[in-house]
């Protein structure tokens, strides 16, 4: 086999599901740091300007970018519905809102004066809840999750320094699994916390090494990307139900489109990673 033929595809399994993996990189993706799936684009959140770079379903590049208003170091993006994402400002201290259209609806943010305990010291990630409001992890300097009406007005904060259960060292991810909890990736202390709405613990998932990222399958299937470097598959009931490692150092984002593809946000080196379903051959 001569050293410029084509290798061949890596697959890899979570649970009975096989996956192709596709990579993509381009110089584009430097800096990358998160992933969303909006529509019919992925689209994908750099550390530097331009901060969104649109790609197809399929991973092509589509040449169209967007500067975020006012951005420092962008960290997270979440679709939070089918019209609308959460982008997270780590170093500007915080959280943009933007429509279908990528254009800015609303923001959280503290007009530049972080401070400890209170939105916001260095955020990491946004979601929303079932009943809409909007719950922020404050990750590197604060150790919490401050949660917001669907207004935007702060409502309360929960979570402290610590180790103990509701306590948090880097609240790094955040979102609602299919059955109304509110999961937490707390990195530094190796595992992912659940809550209820209002902040009290329900439980954790252990046995990840720092983890990064959450995304949720149509299926109710939570994925995690942890320092391994791996992507783990839990169940509804909590019952890990599969693991395949990532291929870069960090897989720091995760999205998923309406077919079942997985896409990560992969950084050193940066590219984005594509896992894609493979139909069972057995299957019919």
């Amino acid at each position: 086999m001569s050293e410029t033929a084509k290798r061949p595809s890596a697959y890899v399994a979570l649970g009975a599901q096989r996956y192709r993996v596709t990579h993509v990189s381009n110089p584009m993706l430097s800096g990358i740091s998160d992933v969303a799936v909006i529509g019919d684009r992925i689209v994908v959140l750099r550390r530097q300007a331009p901060e969104l770079v649109m790609l197809g379903l399929d991973g092509t590049m589509l040449g169209e970018t967007a500067v975020l208003p006012q951005f420092v170091c962008g960290h997270g993006l979440r679709a939070t519905s089918a019209s609308q994402v959460a982008a997270t400002d780590m170093d500007g201290h915080k959280v943009v809102l933007l429509d279908g259209t990528l254009q800015e609806t609303a923001r959280m943010d503290c007009a530049e004066h972080p401070g400890l305990g209170r939105p916001f010291n260095h955020p990491c990630d946004c979601t929303q809840g079932p009943d809409g409001r909007y719950y922020v992890a404050d990750g590197y300097g604060n150790s919490a999750v401050h949660i917001f009406d669907p207004a935007l007005r702060h409502l309360k904060t929960f979570g402290h320094p610590g180790t103990e259960a509701g306590a948090f060292s880097t609240p790094h991810c955040l979102l609602f699994d299919s059955q109304g909890r509110l999961c937490v990736a707390d990195r530094e202390n190796n595992r992912v916390q659940l809550f209820d709405p209002e902040g009290i613990c329900l439980g954790q998932i252990e046995g990840l090494h720092k983890p990064m990222a959450l995304a949720l399958t149509s299926q109710g299937v939570l994925l995690v990307t942890d320092q391994t470097p791996r992507l783990s598959a839990y169940a509804p009931n909590g019952e890990l139900i599969g693991r395949c490692r990532t291929f870069s150092t960090y897989g720091h984002g995760l999205a998923v489109q309406d077919d079942g593809t997985i896409v990560i946000a992969e950084m050193n080196p940066d590219r984005l990673t594509l896992l894609i379903p493979v139909p069972d051959a057995k299957a019919g």
